[in-house]
């Protein structure tokens, strides 16, 4: 019977990027809803509100790991990206270069190579450089579950090389006809506050099911969540190195840049999230939905940075006294800051219906329209302020520099600190993007529902357009002839640098100043190559054949997408503005098998392979060109290439599963080879008589890269087989080893090997230890990751950043009062961790964030 329920329903609702994991995840969860109500053909509910993560992985069709509401409730998680960073295979990504995680990597590649719906909508959340959806706003409370489809089955977005994200809501007629409800409330307060908007944390939330009509035909389902938090992180940073010898005789990274120390990243995010959906159902016949979701979030970032500019030229010195150390003379204090302000949201409307059509066939349809917009304001001080003739000692051995300096009366006065004037390095720059996108698929399923037998098939397609809209412009802010402006002017009165502290405020005072037009000169651009109109349609064809006996089930399939993007920008060519119209269209086949083999009634074992594409980065292909010309009259060209194509990768998985009593033992080995990668090159264009007449640098597909892993998973919810009161105890475990090899080539055509892709770790790991005794739950959350590297490469390995290896320790503690009303005290970061980025030959810090620890206190209701 587990044979059988690998493959029918995941088809029936698979309708490719119309609603990709919505198909793939309700398919094989409710296939045990199937066989207790007898629905075969068009599965309409769950049998239980509630699905473990074993029965998501075990009744699908491909490989998948999951977490649940169930789950993660135990954690001290707030968004989406938490949330997946607890699933094997998966690593966090910080947004904006701050300690909160905005999106996620899934096997070593970064958002940008992934897809992810809800509840079957596509998810296109971008920004205007890539494709990564930016899943930070997505509040932890609205998840039902989220599954990761590490391999993708015909029906599925091909642009998933790591894989396919899918997160759904809860369902009205799941468990049945009675109504389901749950909610509350959570207040947080961080050890490191936000110093521009104060006050604390705290999340409400709340979602509910029901079902009516005369045969409780119709369902309704509604959920929200509202949440802010304010905090700040602490921040450190070191521009750069030179490798001098030190006073052991031996090579040292020695400081040659800017020092941020006693600095701080400060952010406060307000956060809204809406979902509804109006269902109705025959059984075994016909399901049909209409659904609404808004997402609304207003994020204020502030980096805060003060410190020296420290080097051993232009008349400084630099003296190495130790490891790490350092004295150094006539160097320059520094106090920059930027700011953003972003307002992202995004209405999301669609449909859906199964109907059975035949005694063995079904079709399914699956439609959505998306209204997104990503609005971002970026206010830069650019130079900042200066002070002359700062002369200390330096420590960058700890999680963030040390600067102690000679002169501290000086150093503390703001009003010694003055503005650095220049023409445009002060300014704002604003980014509206808009993004509207229509899907519409259907798929004609036969015989391949979970209890077929023999010779099965499946066809469908699928349309995706994005219509999108790109502006950015400046307004630069420089003074005027004669202004001079101080630190002190621009800062609360009484402020001091001790510890930086005068630099760690809003700076609304100083863009007040700075917008005075009898003070201040205003200039702006219209940054015309940087804009772009967009339409990108991707039409998808695709079909598969399932042959299925008592254990053994065998997908082959083929998808062929066909992808038209056409662009509207402006090119420069010699100063002057022309409009440039670019189109593009490109063609792949995508062939798939999955094997899946039952040895016993507890043990699984798959098989698969599959190709998968990358579409390019809207960076690499969107916006304008710049034309100049040298002076023997040869053009140089730079900017985007509209005749990219995408990156390709082929896939291969196998894994062994052991299916425990609540809990499971599992090993999964992959390798996926990419061709075909970015990189901006120069390419050098002759004319028939041999002469050289263009040199273009623009993106081309000249790289590669591999990534070889294995993942390890052991679960067990309840250790029943050890005596009382131990059999309270559970424990969950994961752990991931990637291999990557990151073939990069630079402007000139040359190459170099790096050993990792952009943010793959070298390992990941997460354990999770429980004790539930009846009212009293604790759970205990560690997680780790090994050496990672950022993208970021130099012409050697002394120019890599990477970031050190990182773990951390998370708790909650849970108090069930009644069967409605529930207690919980969370505690984020016990082991105040911090991320540190490095370099150099000896791993020497380059940037770091620590967002401290956090408490929170909370009540939650269920029904």
């Amino acid at each position: 019977m587990k044979a059988r329920l690998l493959v029918g329903v995941s088809i029936i609702h698979a309708l490719g990027v119309a609603a990709p994991a919505l198909a793939q995840a309700d398919s094989a969860l409710q296939s045990q809803a199937a066989v207790v109500s007898g629905e075969t053909i068009v599965v309409t509910a769950r049998q239980s509100v509630d699905t473990s993560a074993e029965t998501i992985k075990e009744q699908s069709t491909g490989i998948v790991d999951s977490i649940t509401s169930e789950q993660i409730e135990k954690t001290v998680d707030l968004t989406l990206p938490e949330v997946l960073d607890r699933v094997v295979g998966v690593s966090s990504d910080g947004f904006y270069g701050s300690s909160e995680p905005g999106y996620v990597s899934l096997r070593g590649f970064d958002s940008r190579y992934n897809s992810m719906d809800i509840d079957g909508n596509p998810i296109w959340f971008s920004s205007q450089n890539n494709r990564g959806a930016q899943i930070g706003m997505f509040p932890s409370a609205i998840i039902k579950e989220s599954s990761v489809y590490k391999t993708v089955t015909p029906g599925l977005d091909a642009n998933s090389i790591g894989g396919h994200i899918s997160m759904r809501t809860l369902r009205a007629f799941d468990g049945g006809a009675q109504p389901h409800l749950k909610g509350g409330y959570r207040i947080g307060f961080p050890e490191r506050r936000s110093t521009v908007n104060g006050g604390p944390s705290s999340q409400i939330y709340g979602a509910g099911k029901f079902t009516f009509g005369a045969d409780n035909q119709y369902g309704f389902v509604f959920g929200f969540n509202r949440q802010r938090t304010a905090d700040s992180d602490d921040f450190g940073s070191i521009g750069g190195y030179t490798q001098v010898v030190g006073p052991d005789g031996m090579l040292h990274d020695q400081v040659n840049s800017n020092v941020f120390t006693d600095s701080a990243y400060d952010k406060t995010v307000r956060n809204t999230a809406v979902f509804a959906k109006l269902e109705t159902r025959v059984e075994d016949k016909l399901y049909a939905f209409i659904s609404g979701n808004l997402f609304n979030e207003q994020r204020n970032m502030y980096l805060q940075r003060s410190g020296p500019f420290i080097s051993n030229t232009g008349g400084r010195t630099v003296t190495q006294t130790g490891p790490g150390q350092a004295n150094f003379t006539n160097g320059q204090g520094q106090v920059r800051e930027y700011d953003y302000d972003m307002q992202r949201k995004a209405k999301v409307l669609g449909f859906g219906i199964d109907y059975r059509v035949t005694e063995k066939g079904s079709l399914s349809i699956r439609g959505n329209y998306t209204d997104y917009s990503n609005d971002t304001l970026t206010r830069n001080i650019g130079n900042g302020f200066r002070l002359s003739n700062v002369n200390g000692f330096y420590d960058i051995n700890g999680n963030v520099p040390i600067i102690r300096v000679a002169d501290p009366a000086t150093y503390n006065d703001p009003s010694r600190w003055i503005y650095s004037n220049s023409a445009t390095g002060t300014y704002n720059r604003t980014q509206p993007l808009r993004d509207d996108v229509y899907t519409l698929g259907a798929v004609l399923n036969y015989n391949n529902q979970a209890s077929a037998e023999g010779l099965g098939a499946s066809g469908g397609v699928n349309w995706v357009r994005l219509d999108r809209s790109f502006d950015q412009d400046y307004t630069y802010h420089s003074l005027k002839s004669g202004v001079t402006l101080n630190l002190a002017q621009v800062t609360p009165a009484g402020s001091t640098m001790f510890n930086n502290r005068a630099a760690i405020n809003n700076y609304d005072a100083f863009w007040t100043f700075m917008t005075d037009p009898a003070k201040v000169n205003i200039t702006a651009d219209e940054s015309a190559t940087a804009d772009y109109v967009l339409r990108e349609d991707v039409l998808a064809a695709h079909g598969a054949v399932y042959y299925a006996l008592d254990r053994l089930k065998l997908v082959a399939s083929l998808r062929y997408e066909h992808t038209n993007a056409v662009t509207d920008t402006s090119q420069l060519v010699s100063g002057v503005i022309e409009p440039q119209h670019r189109s593009k269209r490109y063609g792949n086949l995508l062939p798939g098998v999955h094997v899946s083999y039952d040895a016993t009634s507890r043990l699984k074992l798959r098989a698969a392979f599959t190709k998968t594409l990358g579409r390019p980065d809207f960076a690499d292909f969107a916006p304008g060109t710049t034309t100049t010309f040298d002076s023997n009259g040869v053009a140089l060209i730079r900017g985007s290439n509209a005749d990219i194509g995408p990156r390709v990768s082929t896939n291969y998985d196998a894994s062994i599963e052991y299916y425990l009593d609540n809990g499971l033992l599992a090993v999964a080995v992959f390798q996926k080879d990419l061709k075909d990668e970015i990189f901006s090159q120069r390419t050098e264009i002759f004319d028939s008589a041999g002469m050289l007449e263009e040199i273009r640098t623009v993106p081309l597909n000249t790289g590669s890269a591999k990534v070889r892993g294995i993942e390890l998973t052991a679960s067990k919810r309840k250790l029943d087989f050890l005596p009382a009161p131990f059999d309270k105890f559970g424990i969950s475990a994961n752990y991931t080893f990637l291999d990557g090899r990151w073939d990069v080539v630079f402007t000139d055509g040359s190459t170099r090997a790096v050993g990792g892709l952009r943010n793959q770790p070298k390992w990941l790991a997460n354990v999770q230890l429980s004790y539930d005794a009846g009212p009293l739950d604790v759970n205990i959350n560690y997680r780790a990751r090994g050496r990672t590297f950022t993208g970021s490469f130099g012409t050697d390995t002394t120019g890599d950043i990477w970031i050190r290896p990182y773990d951390r320790i998370d708790a909650q503690v849970a108090l069930q009062v009644n069967k409605w009303l529930g207690l919980t005290f969370d505690a984020k970061n016990i082991t105040n961790s911090y991320y540190i980025q490095s370099t150099g030959t000896e791993d020497s810090l380059y940037n770091s964030v620590g967002e401290g620890r956090s408490y929170w206190v909370g009540a939650r209701l269920k029904y």
